[in-house]
């Protein structure tokens, strides 16, 4: 998710310069915590991002997991089916991305592609989602594994169950709906200031800023695919934790912001749920 993660965030910088917020200590926000009950079991609701490790996680939201019975993420532990993968990643038949795109943005993706492993012919078939994903990660590394699986290995080091709220289908199924071309003609010509304005919103996650969070990552365009959509979907089996002994669940932030995050459907459906405070 990496991929529509950067498409959000990217702005036309006017340089290369990236002006991060200087916010102290004690200025921060709380936690991107909340704790959901109802005269029970408890269940942990925590937002990630998919482009930091366990550095940015403060120490109550990894106390929670440590003390819960169960973990539920996105994907949970399962790793994609290669056929399945290529099946949503490549266009089986009509157009390719290189008539979809404007002349100029598909010449300027192959040349910000030129170095990495990608062949031409395979690019020229790629759906946009999939092709964004290889522009962002070649230009902009991960610097190594994600918050997302780096709470599962906790897991297994714990001997702690690991359940999914979906399927690879139903992601990939999700992405490619949510992003098209134009959203990946936006990635190509900001391809410069992905860098800096990942940073920001890495920096505006650390202060538990939630304004900027939720405007950079509740976009109005693609919220009811990506997000309300899923989290409908996922609420029941959520539900369903309170009488299974709890869970700690770490989904994108995203799903937690707003009128149409978990923590609100909870609320609505008489939970009590309560922001963790650091």
């Amino acid at each position: 998710m990496r991929w529509l993660l950067v498409v959000m965030v990217v702005t036309a910088c006017s340089n290369h310069e990236c002006a991060l917020p200087t916010i102290p200590a004690s200025a921060r926000g709380p936690a991107f915590l909340w704790r959901a009950h109802r005269g029970g079991d408890i269940v942990w609701l925590y937002g990630t991002i998919h482009d930091a490790g366990m550095e940015a996680v403060p120490k109550i939201a990894r106390d929670a997991l440590e003390h819960s019975v169960q973990l539920m993420t996105e994907l949970g532990d399962v790793e994609p089916d290669p056929d399945l993968f290529r099946k949503h990643a490549r266009i089986a038949s009509g157009l390719g991305i290189d008539q979809l795109l404007q002349p100029g943005d598909w010449y300027d993706l192959v040349d910000a592609l030129r170095g990495s492993h990608t062949k031409e012919q395979d690019l020229r078939r790629s759906r946009p989602w999939y092709a964004m994903s290889l522009l962002t990660t070649y230009l902009v590394p991960e610097p190594g594994p994600s918050m997302d699986v780096l709470f599962v290995q906790r897991a297994h080091e714990l001997a702690m169950p690991v359940r999914a709220l979906e399927s690879w289908d139903e992601q990939l199924s999700a992405l490619d709906k949510a992003v098209g071309v134009a959203d990946l003609q936006e990635a190509i010509r900001a391809r410069n200031s992905m860098r800096c304005e990942l940073a920001r919103m890495r920096a505006s996650y650390e202060a538990g800023d939630t304004a900027t969070m939720q405007v950079l990552l509740v976009i109005p365009r693609t919220a009811e695919t990506m997000l309300t959509a899923r989290n409908k979907k996922w609420l029941p089996q959520i539900e369903r934790m309170f009488a299974t002994g709890g869970a700690f669940v770490a989904v994108g932030l995203g799903h937690l912001l707003g009128e149409n995050g978990l923590p609100a459907m909870l609320a609505r459906d008489g939970y009590t749920v309560e922001r963790a405070k650091l």
